[in-house]
């Protein structure tokens, strides 16, 4: 594909690229060029075409590229032919191409490549970053703003290897989808092709707006009894049915339960307005429901611990007590839980646990079980 003219101490060089890499070293070394490929630069020898594919790789080869990318990108292009060689030609002829390592994500993650760092996708639509606002808005609605849409909600995919490393520097339960766009735009911008990823997601993230209060939703299965006869020592099961039919007396019962967070961890309190539970009938089955109002965005750790926290009130805290307190209706005395030892306990965010009832349903299985969810 491309000739290699390298002098040195009055020795000269004539190869042909693609070459194996140690073949490579081992030509120039014995003329006396001892440094690594990866030093030296294309501005030190001189190189031309060997072919007419070479003339086209030529134009978006750069003097700072060193030698050891140029030979490893000479032998890509090698393995294609036909409308694929074809195709690679077009893109070089219209400056498709920002560099070596832009043909070369184009070579291995496909066309996505060309026009984006990183794919996003919900819901099954899919838009690749960076985009503008316009683009998302019509993919994913606008109902929630792209600054308040953390990433944790989409699912991630990288189209080059730089979007893969933005990928690694990610926080996925406080970054949003707008802190993520800002950081795939300074990158694909080249404004500072010396900012390594990390730097690049930092001075994304002092672009990202202050948050507007936001709602977190968590579901969990509820459990009801009833006492089965006047000395209330005998209680049995209700089935959901029985659960659902009761849903306004629970919710009113949930209602008038003391504010909860006065028990939040400490550290949670500043980012965390307030925390209340809830039921919410879906289909023919009621379920618990946890609202969280944030004031700020959740880091990893803190999603966890929020978390955590309200499954231990579930399980063993203040909804545990709640559980012990009967409310009289005419069918009996009632009494609901969040949590039962050796049953198939859950608690799932709220995107997750809409598609796996959606699931449950599309198989024709009962929503009011949920079994096998953890």
């Amino acid at each position: 594909m491309l000739k290699l003219e390298a002098q040195h101490n009055g020795k000269s060089l004539s190869l042909e690229l693609p070459m194996n890499l140690n073949m490579l070293t081992g030509e120039l070394r014995a003329i006396g060029i001892t440094e690594p490929l990866e030093q030296i630069h294309r501005s030190e020898y001189l190189l031309s075409p060997a072919n007419e594919l070479g003339e086209h790789f030529l134009r978006i080869v750069k003097p700072e590229d060193n030698l050891r990318d140029i030979a490893l990108a000479c032998r890509e292009p090698e393995v294609l032919a036909g409308e694929s060689l074809e195709d690679l030609v077009d893109l070089i002829m219209a400056d498709r191409f920002r560099g070596l390592d832009h043909m070369a994500d184009y070579l291995q993650y496909g066309p996505d490549a060309l026009d984006g760092l990183i794919r996003l996708t919900r819901d099954g639509r899919s838009v690749i970053l960076p985009s503008t606002q316009i683009n998302m808005y019509h993919c994913f609605g606008a109902q929630t703003p792209m600054g308040l849409t953390r990433v944790a909600e989409m699912e991630v995919q990288p189209v080059s290897e730089f979007g893969r490393q933005l990928i690694a520097e990610l926080q996925p339960y406080s970054d949003t989808v707008a802190t993520l766009n800002e950081a795939c735009s300074l990158a694909w911008g080249g404004r500072d092709i010396t900012a390594t990823p990390t730097q690049i997601m930092k001075n994304a993230r002092m672009f990202e707006m202050p948050m507007e209060t936001e709602i977190m939703n968590f579901y969990c299965p509820m459990f009801l009894k009833k006492e089965a006869d006047e000395e209330g020592e005998l209680l049995r099961e209700a089935d959901s049915g029985e659960l659902a039919c009761h849903e306004a007396l629970i919710r009113d019962a949930l209602a008038e339960c003391d504010d909860m967070m006065e028990y939040l961890p400490e550290e949670l309190q500043p980012k965390i307005a307030s925390v209340r539970w809830d039921a919410e009938r879906i289909g023919p089955a009621l379920y618990g429901c946890v609202h969280c109002e944030l004031r700020a965005p959740l880091s990893e750790q803190e999603y966890s611990a929020l978390t955590e926290w309200i499954t231990h009130e579930n399980a063993d805290g203040y909804f545990r007590d709640f559980e012990q307190e009967p409310f009289e209706t005419d069918f009996g005395n009632l009494y609901v839980g969040f949590w039962r030892e050796h049953e198939d306990c859950y608690l799932l965010p709220e995107g997750e646990f809409r598609a796996q009832v959606l699931e449950q349903s599309d198989a024709g299985q009962a929503l009011g079980g949920m079994g096998g969810m953890s």
